[in-house]
């Protein structure tokens, strides 16, 4: 098993770093915090066997003190006759004035009447004599601190383990990690198509890799789209600019008279609005892809604007000859009025340009708590299985074949789905009843 130890890995600012830091001082602190209370513990439980022994010792001294009256015997003599039972435990007895030692069991006893901290004692005075009964805490002090160094150095190798143990523990976990880039760093030098493949088997690390492969095949759709949308805008471009060129120089070949200019201006002048209206929505698209064109909201009566939008369309529903149904329920939403204004006048008009002459057009919308949605049904031709979302790219034609009649530029849609996305509303499309419908929920 190899782990990485490159920069990236060692700097403070990497997780490794960090989360094996984090842990080694929780560790430190749970052994330092264990360690003082295992050494407080034994501490007082050592004080308290200490002052049980002298207890048990200062009663069974008053018990031979009792028998001492009754015999008419010293203090001295007493304790010294029943040393060895006394003193059970290792206690160390004397026999001492107010100021002077006169007695004791052993050479090594404290001194009086200065006991000091080193020892631990009991008294008991009669006749002006007075009994020690002390035991040494010294001693049991050095073995308190080699409890407690014992408990440090356990502590100390505790936490090392565990830091070695952590830094390997992370290094495994986040191993994939470093797979998983560099995956995506050789995937773009060798192809455009980045793909990446999951470094491991853990239910995280799979929802990583297929949460990242979902956003590139979204950013790859995208760039696609992106690049044809500048394929189309440039040969859509070209194609007036070359008609106006052309014409130009076929008005310049030789003398012609004054109608046959008006002629040629007139040709001119389409192309040149042709050429207007695509850059206009070549702008207004842009303006609404980069987020330019934010139009504050306005109340609006939905009812009142779809009957506007109706209104301009009359003539080419006419020209058509399209049988126009509809059922608008009065509903107020909040909107911008110019992106409402666009958006009803793009799909009606795109309604009316691609229905079959003589057909249906059905326009519905309903008032709902939440908004409004409206949908409008149109007869027309569909290849089978066609993808109906694809008409919303830029310079989609639905029939190629037809461009010269209806004269649009394929960009109708395109503005459609940018309005939607700016304002947070719905748009859908889906086919019925041999036609299109599409659908729009505007939320209030």
């Amino acid at each position: 098993m190899r782990f990485s130890l490159s920069p990236r890995w060692m700097g403070v600012r990497s997780m490794r770093v960090r989360m094996t830091g984090l842990f080694a001082l929780f560790v430190a602190l749970l052994m330092l915090a264990s360690g003082a209370a295992v050494a407080r513990r034994e501490a007082r439980r050592a004080e308290r066997r200490t002052s049980e022994i002298l207890q048990v010792a200062l009663e069974r001294a008053q018990a031979e003190m009792q028998e001492a009256d009754e015999d008419k015997v010293s203090l001295l003599q007493a304790v010294q006759s029943d040393a060895a039972e006394i003193s059970a435990g290792g206690l160390i007895l004397m026999v001492a004035t107010s100021d002077d030692v006169l007695w004791k069991s052993r050479q090594h006893a404290p001194s009086w009447p200065d006991v000091g901290d080193h020892w631990r004692y009991r008294t008991l005075a009669r006749d002006g004599q007075i009994l020690i009964l002390a035991h040494d805490w010294e001693t049991v002090e050095e073995e308190l601190q080699e409890t407690t160094l014992t408990l440090w150095a356990l502590g100390v190798l505790v936490v090392l383990s565990t830091t070695l143990g952590a830094w390997l523990v992370v290094g495994k976990t986040l191993s994939p990690l470093e797979k998983l880039a560099a995956q995506a760093q050789n995937a773009s030098i060798e192809a455009p198509q980045v793909r990446l493949e999951s470094p491991s088997s853990d239910a995280e690390m799979r929802h990583l890799t297929t949460t990242l492969n979902d956003l590139l095949s979204r950013l790859e759709k995208e760039s696609q789209a992106r690049g044809r949308f500048y394929a189309a805008a440039s040969h859509e471009l070209r194609t007036p600019i070359q008609a106006l060129l052309g014409q130009v120089d076929v008005a310049q070949s030789r003398p012609r008279t004054l109608e046959q200019h008006e002629t040629i201006l007139a040709q001119l002048g389409h192309e040149v609005e042709r050429l207007a209206a695509l850059t206009q929505d070549l702008l207004q698209l842009n303006a609404l892809e980069m987020r330019q064109n934010q139009a504050p909201p306005e109340r609006l009566d939905l009812k009142q604007w779809v009957e506007r939008a109706l209104w301009e369309q009359n003539a080419a529903i006419e020209e058509r000859n399209l049988h126009l149904e509809t059922f608008l329920q009065p509903c107020e939403i909040l909107a911008p009025s110019a992106h409402l204004s666009m958006l009803l006048r793009n799909l009606l008009e795109n309604a009316v340009k691609y229905a079959t002459a003589g057909t249906v057009l059905e326009l519905k919308m309903e008032c709902l708590p939440e908004g409004a949605r409206l949908t409008i049904w149109n007869a027309c031709k569909l290849a089978s299985q066609e993808d109906l979302s694809s008409w919303f790219e830029p310079f989609f034609r639905p029939d190629s074949s037809r461009n010269s009649q209806t004269g649009g530029n394929g960009l109708g849609l395109s503005v459609v789905a940018s309005l939607a996305r700016a304002n947070g509303w719905k748009v859908a499309l889906k086919p019925q009843n041999g036609g299109v419908l599409v659908e729009v929920s505007i939320a209030d």
